[in-house]
């Protein structure tokens, strides 16, 4: 394995899908589906999706010696319990994120993942986007990184009357925004660069009397001194799911953007724009284009558009 996808996988993945694997997905909700048609177009068996709290009440089905791998697809309060039954119960994990509601609970699986000797890993799902893989492959054509920056922005959460599990902090747990969207983007800052976060600096944001952030900015500092930039928001009207990672370097930068994965933008510095890299690169140097000087985009969430037509057809 080379040294991108080292980072992306570790040691402990299967090389292949295969063998006399079934999985049980635990939580029947949105991101219980989804695992469940990751799992289709893969061909490996599951049983599910349970109700996370039954299993929680009987836990037979995670018990079951055909089920090889448990899928915990709960809400954020049950995490802790789930994986740590399934892991007791000599399975493999695979958990949404976050994986507890605090640092203690974490480190509690941690720990039992090592002493059952489990693989346990987070759903970190856009680290595996074919370009992102590339871009962590081409990053040392950038030069020593010196800023990441980038968003994710979301709007499902933008009128008061928008309501889900997640806004309660009992269930979500005490952050939201950064746990829920601003980890997958962290997570590729990190495994992309190959740096890790020792440092951030956050200013939050709450709406609709809310207890937890809607939205944030934050301010990182990486392990080889790379500066970062993220905002985050779930009310960023027309955002349905929008994420941007740039990494800028002495001689060029790149971004990949989760609207368009299957391409890369690159640029690279003058000096460089006529050498091998160049033409070597799937992530092809962008052209300079003039800024339009008329032009003012702007986004409204499609609730908020379908409400305007209404009014103006009144």
């Amino acid at each position: 394995m080379n040294s991108a996808t080292s980072r992306f996988c570790g040691r402990a993945h299967n090389d292949v899908v295969g063998g006399n694997h079934r999985a049980l997905i635990v939580g029947s909700g949105y991101a219980g589906t989804k695992h469940a048609d990751a799992l289709n177009e893969l061909g490996i068996p599951f049983s599910g999706p349970l109700s996370a709290r039954r299993v929680m009440e009987d836990p037979r089905a995670m018990e079951d010696p055909a089920i090889s791998v448990v899928h915990v697809c709960a809400a954020n309060d049950l995490h802790v319990t789930l994986a740590g039954q399934a892991l007791r119960a000599g399975k493999d994990v695979i958990c949404e994120k976050p994986l507890a509601l605090d640092v203690r609970g974490a480190e509690e699986l941690v720990a039992l993942s090592r002493k059952t000797g489990r693989l346990a890993v987070l759903a970190y799902n856009y680290r595996f986007h074919p370009l992102v893989v590339e871009l962590a492959e081409r990053v040392t054509y950038l030069g020593p990184l010196h800023t990441a920056r980038g968003s994710f922005l979301q709007d499902w959460l933008l009128l008061a009357t928008d309501a889900n599990w997640r806004v309660e902090e009992t269930r979500g747990g005490a952050s939201r925004a950064i746990a829920d969207i601003g980890a997958h983007w962290l997570d590729l800052a990190e495994m992309v660069s190959g740096q890790r976060i020792v440092a951030v600096a956050a200013q939050l944001g709450r709406l609709h009397g809310r207890g937890i952030e809607d939205h944030a900015g934050l301010l990182l500092r990486f392990s080889d001194g790379m500066t970062g930039t993220l905002v985050l928001s779930q009310a960023a009207a027309g955002h349905r799911n929008d994420m941007e990672l740039s990494l800028d370097g002495s001689t060029g930068s790149a971004t990949w953007r989760q609207s368009a994965p299957t391409s890369c933008g690159s640029a690279l510095a003058p000096v460089m724009r006529s050498s091998s890299v160049a033409r070597t690169s799937s992530c092809r140097p962008r052209r300079r284009s003039r800024p339009s000087r008329t032009g003012c985009g702007t986004r409204a969430s499609p609730r908020l558009r379908s409400r305007a037509r209404r009014g103006r057809s009144g």
